[in-house]
């Protein structure tokens, strides 16, 4: 069986290998989408994709294709949705399995179905206009403490989206935000070197800058950018000296820190509202099994499979060549910074 993961491995660690481990064990294989160099948290990935990609390998994974930087930097919802569409679009994924604190797909289930319910999205959305956050809206009308939790969150997003069988592997270790250094990716992240690792901390001044540029009508064309914040943002970007400082500045009881980070970090990418869905499919590594698989994805999958520049119709090369510059700002967050191009000479990993 070939199974479908959504994932971010920022960074790979133990928890990811017992996931990959388990769902292995009926020599299935393991087909992930990955974000590549941003997270859904509104920040840069510590490591590059590539050097991800090969940790994910290194692991198990079979073939790793990129979750492109819009849909990265999604809302829970928009992630997942991307995830699951691009996953289907391959065409030979039998069913779509996640790391979870509740392993039961039936409780899982129940209350996807119930977020899917256009009653209960009315009932979140009037909530909210008592000035609360959509997930703090939404914990009051659903009353469940599945929600508590941001995999579990991700968990019931898949199965809202997805149309195949779903498969819970129920999450190992203290916790997503504890101190756990084996199976927490934001323990393990607290230790690096700063040094060592992509941040936006690092590229903190280029990022200010290229806020400071924006008008309040730029702002208005980032996604999330709703009811008038884009005048917080654009006060927030004149006065702020820090991008923790701008951040405390925008954010409030009804725009969540994640929320904000995401849609900082959109406009320094300059990516706006409404851009097209990525034309073609990037794969960015095989293993020796995955190599064998991709002739069946080649022949059935929606959309053509690239791995390079040159790969590209002259209808995809557009939304290629905006990659590379996400790439190219993304390398600023190094010490020191990384040249532009590096997206064009990497290498998929072949393992």
């Amino acid at each position: 069986m070939n199974i479908g993961v959504i994932c971010e491995f920022n960074p790979f660690h133990k928890g990811h290998k017992y996931l990959i481990d388990t769902l292995k064990r009926d020599n299935n294989r393991i087909i992930c989408v990955m974000s590549g160099n941003f997270v859904q948290r509104g920040e840069f990935a510590v490591y590059d994709k590539f050097e991800r990609v090969r940790a994910a390998i290194d692991g198990g994974a079979d073939l790793v294709f990129e979750l492109p930087a819009a849909v990265s930097l999604s809302s829970a919802e928009g992630f997942a949705k991307g995830g699951v569409r691009l996953l289907e679009a391959l065409g030979c994924v039998d069913a779509i399995a996640f790391g979870a604190e509740n392993d039961s797909i039936d409780e899982l289930k129940a209350v996807a179905d119930r977020l899917k319910d256009k009653t209960v999205q009315e009932s979140i959305a009037l909530e909210m206009k008592s000035g609360i956050s959509y997930p703090a809206a939404r914990s009051r009308i659903l009353g469940t403490d599945i929600l508590d939790t941001p995999n579990n969150i991700l968990a019931c997003e898949y199965i809202k989206f997805s149309s195949l069988p779903c498969i819970a592997v129920k999450r190992i270790g203290k916790g997503l935000n504890s101190d756990d250094e084996k199976y927490s990716a934001t323990a393990i992240r607290s230790k690096l070197d700063m040094s060592e690792i992509a941040s936006m901390h690092n590229c903190e001044k280029a990022v200010l800058y290229k806020l400071r540029t924006m008008s309040k009508e730029d702002f208005s064309k980032i996604e999330d950018v709703t009811e008038g914040l884009e005048n917080r943002l654009f006060e927030a970007a004149r006065s702020a000296t820090s991008l923790d400082g701008l951040y405390e500045a925008v954010k409030s009881k009804r725009y969540t820190m994640s929320r904000i980070k995401r849609i900082v970090l959109r406009a320094y990418l300059g990516i706006e509202k409404d851009l097209p869905e990525a034309p073609y499919i990037r794969l960015l590594g095989f293993s020796e099994n995955g190599r064998e698989l991709m002739a069946e994805i080649k022949e059935k999958a929606a959309l053509p499979v690239v791995t390079k520049l040159s790969d590209c119709s002259k209808e995809q090369v557009e939304f290629f060549n905006r990659e590379c510059t996400y790439t190219d700002l993304y390398n600023l967050g190094f010490c020191p910074p990384r040249p532009c191009g590096t997206e064009q000479t990497s290498r998929i990993v072949i393992k």
